[in-house]
């Protein structure tokens, strides 16, 4: 029932003044904001089990990239840094501080770019490997940790 009077509420004050429109959804974007959360948190504890069980298909770029990050008990504790970031990600008093670890994480693993550009751009810049279109994917997970830090929730 409150769905509907939000959508009634929301169509009234569009045909007004469109960009109210925004402002009526307020009760949505935090909703919004859970699911984005849920999302890297689904995929970061996924990435997290596979560096655990040693089954991650990161491992070569690591080994080619950061050699030592590849063996034990780096690997694992890369995994168990991305369970926490997961684990974090999913309860609003840490999301904050999970989105910050996240980002740090991330840009961490960006830096394959300038440390071995060779696994990133092949046979040159701007065409990417397999590893190059992987870690492109960080780029949008950085922008979405930047809107967890910047939401209204607590």
């Amino acid at each position: 029932m409150v769905e509907k009077e939000n959508l009634f509420r929301v169509q009234a004050v569009a045909s007004h003044k469109p960009w109210a429109a925004i402002s009526a959804l307020r009760p949505a974007q935090r909703q919004v904001t859970f699911l984005l959360r849920l999302s890297l948190a689904i995929v970061f504890f996924w990435f997290g089990v596979l560096k655990l069980i040693e089954m991650s298909p990161v491992v070569e770029l690591l080994r080619s990239s950061f050699p030592v990050l590849a063996r034990s008990p780096y690997l694992e504790l890369l995994g168990l840094a991305e369970i926490i970031i997961a684990a974090g990600l999913l309860v609003d008093r840490l999301s904050k501080s999970a989105a910050a670890l996240m980002i740090l994480h991330l840009l961490g693993t960006l830096s394959v770019v300038w440390v071995s550009p060779a696994l990133v751009f092949a046979p040159a810049f701007p065409v990417l490997t397999m590893a190059g279109e992987f870690l492109a994917k960080n780029v949008v997970f950085i922008m979405a940790g930047l809107v967890v830090l910047s939401s209204r929730e607590r």
